[in-house]
């Protein structure tokens, strides 16, 4: 009896068999300030859509925006490479005159000559250190300078000459070079 007055409300309802029209869903207290608020806040807006587009606008739509892209083209300049070349052309042979005559009275009327006795002992040395010399190099700039035996027409040796030189030369050495 005890377990049924603890739940007396229930033990009322089996009893009469009927229940009470008045009960309440799980959590109606919890979740009641929520939708209270929220059915207030839809009241007070607007029932407008506020968002209209006019009338035809997507039948426009793509004719306005071809409008606007294929707009007329605005006439440039044309500047031909032609016309400015024939610009350059009275400056160009200017400077070309005045090169030449710069180079002429600079550069191409020095009378100096090179010779090798110009050139300084320094310039040689490292002409001949940086460079190697073959003897068909020699050979082929020195072709005309080869003396042969009939070009001694210039020196006139005698036989008194040829005597004493040989003379004053030590025989030795030239006995000692054929042993």
């Amino acid at each position: 009896m005890e377990n049924n007055i603890k739940n007396s409300e229930e033990y009322l309802n089996s009893i009469l068999g009927k229940k009470t029209s008045f009960s309440l869903p799980k959590n109606y207290f919890d979740t009641i300030e929520n939708a209270i608020e929220t059915k207030l806040a839809e009241e007070n807006l607007k029932k407008e859509n506020g968002f209209t587009t006019p009338d035809n606008y997507f039948k426009d739509l793509e004719n306005e925006i071809l409008a606007q892209v294929s707009a007329p083209k605005k006439e440039t300049k044309v500047i031909s490479l032609k016309e400015k070349i024939l610009k350059i052309i009275p400056f160009a042979a200017a400077a070309s005159i005045i090169l030449f005559i710069g180079f002429n009275s600079y550069v191409f009327n020095k009378t100096e000559e090179l010779t090798i006795d110009s050139l300084s002992d320094d310039d040689i040395e490292f002409w001949i250190n940086s460079n190697t010399l073959h003897t068909n190099d020699i050979a082929i700039v020195l072709e005309n300078d080869i003396l042969e035996e009939s070009d001694f027409y210039f020196s006139s040796l005698e036989d008194e000459n040829i005597e004493d030189y040989i003379n004053s030369i030590d025989n030795t050495s030239f006995l000692n070079e054929i042993k």
